[in-house]
């Protein structure tokens, strides 16, 4: 099994099985290991898509206050997220490691580490794009997708 699709297994099993010892973690979390790993993902075409589609109405900059001070517009999306922490301190997208992600907690568990479940009183997002958010902070968050290995061999560090 490449090592991309187990941990894709095991941290979708990990967000449900949480350890009694951790202090707050999310609970009601959706399984995605039904989702085929999308290996060539670029965050222009393929991530912001789904954000201008189901979240720019409530994260974009209204005259300077979009929801929960997150930005989602194109030009500002990406640095707003990466590596940025939210406003109760965890980090938005850690590249990487979904699980740690408060974007994933937030698109992807009923009851994230902080907030709730987004999109906010709509439907939650479908799985295939639950999956690609996964599956692109799992590849390290890029802005572009490597290519090279885009077939399913291990993405390039």
């Amino acid at each position: 099994m490449p090592r991309a699709l187990h941990h894709r297994l095991f941290g979708a099993a990990l967000c449900v099985f949480v350890p009694l010892a951790a202090s707050a973690q999310p609970s009601g979390c959706t399984s995605i290991a039904s989702v085929p790993i999308t290996w060539n993902i670029d965050y222009a075409n393929d991530i912001q898509t789904i954000f201008s589609t189901r979240c720019a109405n409530c994260h974009v900059d209204h005259a300077g206050n979009p929801q929960a001070g997150l930005d989602l517009d194109p030009k500002w999306s990406y640095e707003n997220l990466v590596g940025t922490p939210s406003g109760s301190g965890e980090i938005l997208v850690v590249p990487g490691n979904p699980q740690a992600s408060v974007l994933f907690q937030k698109i992807n568990c009923d009851t994230p580490v902080a907030g709730l479940r987004m999109p906010r009183l709509r439907p939650a997002l479908p799985l295939a794009e639950q999956a690609l958010i996964y599956d692109w902070i799992m590849l390290g968050a890029p802005r572009i997708s490597d290519t090279m290995f885009a077939s399913g061999f291990e993405p390039r560090p």
